[in-house]
């Protein structure tokens, strides 16, 4: 972490203390989760730490006192986009938990979202968003890939990504490639580069020229970022090339366990040594207020099956009335890193978000893996690819007890 932020602080040169913007995605609550950790230690060691989010909401991170933190609400003007993100009651956040659905669209879907929001952004608040910018900050800027050094991003910062061993993300491979899965890779890499450079660029384009007239390519911008930050370890991902202002910062946000409180730090103490705990959680991905009930069944059963073990399951759907085992404990939200670092924590049941996953690495505990989606498919698949863990598929997940 240090290393990260002598090579940050490095940019500005002649001065004490340097004015730092932060512009996460409110898209996405684990970008501002991720973000908050580098801004409160900016600021502990005497930057200027502005934090600037618009869109529809405001998100509900926390950050430490001193950070100047400015929201200017946006509205999308588009029904499905408000399902999606605001709402959440989209179909697709209930077809999530079929066996057969993968949500593959969901990174282009969010891309085409954002550049709305910025649309409308300067539509109504260029001025002030210009003054900003002018006033405060110089063009040093960073880009922060929240994901993972997915093809287009490399592709953007000259990063090589050989389709030959390299997997394309959401193909569901490994760097173990036969000829067949090798030309599948190499057509799924075309795909990848033809959403990012024909449907995504353009539209970032278009906007561009539409109140700046004259400034550079998007592409050209991303590609002359000063550092791109990745967010994932470095041994997370499978062996490959990458630029020297490449920095993997992955597990940024880790911290070791602090001590449970209330009635969790009951149901932990009274798990055996011998058995444990298990923890199962979802992050922001699913709502279990909208899982089918067999789905729910299915991991009731499991529970009842080891009465010895106990789970701790982030749960925020209708509440169980007489059918709750009891060697399960049901939250909507749960202390995670403080879970994972306790010494009984046995298994993580992790459906495979990018932060879920690097915590289970970092704080050492296994991970079985029950992807809901493409994006976590493939980062539990860089998981059990290292003996870290056990994959199982969607639908044996969802079609079997």
């Amino acid at each position: 972490m240090h290393q990260l932020l002598n090579v940050l602080l490095t940019m500005v040169i002649g001065i004490d203390s340097a004015k730092v913007l932060f512009m996460p995605n409110i898209l996405y609550p684990m970008h501002s989760y991720t973000m908050k950790y580098l801004a409160d230690e900016l600021l502990h060691r005497n930057h200027q730490v502005t934090w600037l989010e618009y869109g529809p909401y405001q998100t509900k991170t926390s950050l430490a006192k001193g950070i100047r933190r400015i929201f200017w609400p946006v509205q999308f003007g588009n029904q499905i986009f408000n399902d999606i993100f605001v709402h959440r009651n989209h179909s697709t956040h209930y077809q999530i938990w079929d066996a057969e659905f993968e949500l593959t669209n969901e990174r282009t879907t969010a891309w085409l979202a954002s550049i709305r929001l910025c649309d409308r952004l300067l539509m109504r608040s260029k001025a002030k968003f210009d003054e900003m910018l002018h006033e405060q900050y110089g063009s040093v800027y960073i880009y922060w890939s929240m994901t993972a050094l997915r093809t287009e991003s490399a592709w953007a910062n000259q990063s090589p990504s050989p389709p030959s061993y390299l997997p394309v993300h959401g193909t569901k491979l490994t760097d173990d490639l036969s000829f067949t899965e090798r030309t599948y890779n190499l057509v799924s890499y075309f795909r990848s580069l033809y959403n990012h450079q024909v449907i995504v660029l353009p539209r970032i384009d278009e906007i561009f020229q539409k109140y700046y007239s004259g400034v550079a390519a998007a592409f050209d911008i991303e590609r002359n970022a000063s550092i791109n930050f990745v967010n994932n370890p470095p041994i997370f991902d499978f062996a490959r090339p990458f630029m020297p202002r490449v920095n993997f910062v992955g597990g940024l946000h880790c911290r070791n366990a602090t001590e449970l409180g209330g009635a969790l730090r009951d149901f932990v103490a009274a798990a055996s040594e011998e058995d444990g705990f298990v923890l199962i959680s979802t992050g922001f991905t699913a709502q279990w207020a909208l899982a089918p009930q067999r789905i729910k069944d299915i991991y009731l059963s499991a529970f009842r099956a080891y009465p010895k073990t106990r789970f701790i399951w982030q749960y925020n759907g209708v509440p169980f009335e007489n059918n709750l085992p009891l060697n399960v404990f049901v939250q909507s939200w749960m202390p995670q890193q403080d879970l994972l670092g306790h010494p009984k924590c046995r298994v993580h049941i992790s459906h495979g978000g990018m932060n879920s996953v690097i915590e289970s690495v970092w704080h050492g505990v296994p991970v079985i893996g029950v992807p809901l989606t493409v994006s976590g498919h493939d980062n539990l698949l860089r998981v059990t690819a290292r003996g870290a863990g056990i994959l199982i598929p969607k639908t044996d997940s969802v079609k079997k007890n």
